[in-house]
């Protein structure tokens, strides 16, 4: 699993974890440069799992950087209220199967969820989309280059 970018190993690991969950009626993990839907391009609902927002850095020792990568993951859907709370039971499981977990073969110690907007109501006006989505915190710790 381990390849070029730990930002990256992450999100494969995220979108295999998300895979293995029996979420009913959700079958689609996509990795995504951001989450975006183009209308008929994709058939919904789906998650999207892309980078988010910056990257930040600890010492931890002196040759090991602690570093925080930011991961989104969002469901993507067409609008339909009666469909809602099976959507807030999926948002509810890959919450509760991500936060606080680590991710083996990596010298990763930790993902964090950040929750955000349950719904994201210019999604739903803009697009008429459902979008609910929160964002994992990838901790590892990195060697140091010595220059």
């Amino acid at each position: 699993m381990s390849g070029i970018s730990n930002h990256f190993d992450a999100m494969v690991a995220i979108q295999g974890i998300l895979q293995a969950l029996t979420l009913p009626g959700l079958n689609t993990f996509l990795i995504q440069e951001v989450p975006i839907y183009q209308d008929s391009q994709l058939p919904l609902p789906y998650v999207s799992i892309s980078p988010f927002g910056p990257e930040s850095t600890e010492d931890v020792t002196n040759g090991i950087d602690g570093v925080n990568y930011g991961i989104a993951i969002c469901i993507v859907a067409s609008q339909n209220l009666t469909d809602l709370e099976q959507r807030l039971a999926w948002r509810q499981k890959m919450r509760s199967n991500l936060n606080n977990r680590s991710i083996a073969n990596f010298m990763n110690y930790n993902l964090k969820v950040e929750m955000k907007n349950v719904v994201e109501v210019q999604a739903i006006l803009g697009n008429n989309r459902f979008v609910s989505g929160f964002v994992v915190r990838a901790y590892f710790e990195e060697p140091r280059l010595q220059t």
